[in-house]
């Protein structure tokens, strides 16, 4: 049995903790919340209040937000006692920072798992078990206001099981538009001739969120937007190992049985490349 605990706002935390709640291995223990009363709702108050010192001690795994102040130092003293971390958003880490941390987890052999909300989609899942390298990956999002610097961990931290996040080759720009509009391209060269070209930004005109791939006798295209999944112009079943939620696979990392994903190692390689990729977009962009 693993003892959980929660720090953070709990209204960010609670999709989380619903799923990791199924598993009978899993107890709750706790939170160290942050936020006004007026969003606390019937989960906040079902689960009892602890300080971070108390709660930190008793859990086994901490899940938590970006709430924290001095994240650094507060991951280093969960890691510093073997304890595991899932962190629910990109962790605000310096480059440095996370470096540090990485060496101390690997001394700790705690697991630290980031957020990668489109890498667990079965979309994605089915591309990394059935679409073969070198390929070609066309990605498309104007769903939301995808302008944000993290909106890249996201789209990097995707491709870690098809492409992998180490490109060769780098170039990025940004277009500014009428009425704030934004259209961000950053093209990703790989070693083994996968290329990957990221479009995003904010287009009143074109909010949708799609992406096409191209490889092999193989063609594959995802409109998310819409749930829309083809593969060769057929509608793709996915099976039940596509279907799978990223805090069972925290889990089972924890427990050995499996290789851990969407390390804070991961992490630190998409802030290298998303460092090289802003500036690219400083160099090159149109203001």
């Amino acid at each position: 049995m693993l003892n959980v605990g929660l720090i953070g706002n709990t209204g960010i935390l609670e999709p989380f903790v619903m799923e990791i709640k199924k598993n009978t291995q899993i107890n709750i223990i706790g939170k160290a919340s942050v936020g006004s009363s007026e969003e606390m709702n019937g989960f906040h108050y079902s689960i009892p209040e602890f300080n971070r010192v108390e709660l930190i001690e008793r859990a086994d795994v901490i899940i938590m937000d970006n709430s924290t102040p001095m994240p650094f130092n507060f991951m280093r003293d969960i890691v510093k006692k073997s304890k595991h971390i899932f962190c629910a958003e990109y962790p605000d880490l310096t480059i440095d920072e996370c470096s540090e941390l990485n060496k101390l987890i690997n001394e700790s052999r705690s697991v630290v798992q980031v957020t990668n909300p489109y890498f667990f989609s079965p979309a994605i899942q089915w591309v990394n078990k059935n679409i073969k390298t070198p390929a070609f990956i066309d990605y498309s999002n104007f769903e939301n206001d995808v302008t944000e610097k993290k909106s890249l961990y996201s789209m990097l931290l995707m491709l870690l099981g098809v492409t992998g996040i180490s490109p060769k080759k780098i170039g990025a720009v940004t277009f500014p538009g009428y009425n704030n509009s934004k259209f961000t391209n950053v093209r990703l060269e790989f070693s083994d001739a996968s290329v990957v070209n990221l479009n995003f930004g904010k287009l009143e005109s074109l909010k949708n969120f799609k992406v096409r791939i191209y490889s092999d006798n193989q063609f594959a295209t995802f409109n998310f937007s819409k749930e829309k999944f083809l593969s060769d112009n057929k509608a793709i079943e996915f099976d039940e190992d596509c279907v799978v939620d990223e805090l069972d696979i925290f889990i089972q990392a924890i427990e050995g049985k499996i290789k851990k994903t969407s390390t804070l190692d991961d992490y630190l390689i998409a802030m290298h490349v998303a460092q090289k990729i802003n500036k690219k977009i400083s160099q090159f962009s149109i203001h």
